[in-house]
């Protein structure tokens, strides 16, 4: 794996997806100059990472591939003829895999709500000519369509200030991909699954840090439509911290809180089977 060193390009028109509407386009906050980092050419195309990127990054310094076990595993489940939505995409990873695994004709739309993740999603995609098959939205996913924060502590990666990790401590690692939703980061737009409008949805991956039982429960419908495989990380159930947090900073979704993914495809709508923690990590899997 070879590993280029360069700086982050702050594009003056990254595509800005919000939903179903006409992309619009911004420029970033962020100064190109300052952040930096690495692209690493990767069996499964060339990956772009912050340098400071903690957990990921460690993994491709290692000369690996985020997730991989589980990528390669998930394969046989996940329908070739049908489109994928990801929730929680950060920079690709697994976007960039995914796409590999469905037709040329199919969709993935990964949605990711932070702004900088969202351009190295975005360049990820372009590096890889997969700009036909992958279509990125700078949204956040919850249980109401609106307006929300970040939060603007990494709790999943050490504890440090976020923007600063972006900024003058950028020589410090900070798990970028562990940025759940909270009250004083960076506001970023909310959508829910049921308000997307994507059809033919063959397969669900959400990760995003504690909101599962959130937004899922305002995704009920599409499920109920599409019957996808669904592979969610279950913090409700496995990583209270991240879960408690969203409760905490989101009081006023207390049932949506409480909902249940897993009940509602083996008991409602009668899915097949369900493998919790998948390949030793804390993701479940429904099967319909």
């Amino acid at each position: 794996m070879r590993i280029n060193d360069n700086y982050f390009m702050s594009y003056t028109d990254i595509p800005i997806y919000r939903h179903t509407d006409i992309p619009t386009y911004r420029h970033s906050s962020i100064h190109p100059m300052e952040l930096s980092t690495n692209t690493y050419n990767t069996k499964y195309g060339k990956i772009t990472l912050l340098k400071n990127e903690a957990y990921i990054g460690g993994t491709f310094r290692m000369n690996g591939y985020w997730e991989e076990d589980n990528l390669v595993k998930l394969k046989p489940y996940i329908p070739s003829d049908r489109n994928i939505l990801e929730i929680g995409a950060h920079c690709g990873t697994s976007s960039v895999v995914y796409s590999s695994y469905i037709g040329n004709t199919n969709k993935l739309f990964a949605y990711e709500p932070q702004n900088v993740m969202y351009q190295l999603l975005v360049q990820n995609i372009r590096q890889n000519n997969l700009e036909e098959k992958i279509i990125p939205f700078n949204n956040g996913v919850f249980c109401y369509q609106g307006s929300g924060n970040m939060n603007n502590i990494d709790l999943d990666g050490g504890g440090g200030n976020v923007q600063r990790r972006y900024n003058e401590e950028r020589n410090i690692g900070c798990n970028f991909g562990g940025i759940g939703l909270g009250k004083e980061g960076e506001p970023i737009a909310l959508t829910t699954i049921d308000d997307m409008g994507h059809d033919n949805i063959g397969f669900i991956h959400c990760d995003a840090q504690g909101s599962e039982n959130f937004i899922f429960s305002s995704g009920k419908e599409t499920i109920k439509k599409n019957r996808p495989v669904i592979l969610y990380e279950n913090n409700a159930k496995y990583c209270e911290l991240l879960y408690n947090n969203v409760c905490l900073n989101y009081p006023s979704y207390v049932e949506e809180s409480k909902f249940d993914l897993t009940e509602y495809c083996m008991t409602e709508l009668k899915y097949s089977r369900c493998y919790e923690r998948f390949n030793g990590s804390i993701d479940t899997l429904l099967l319909p």
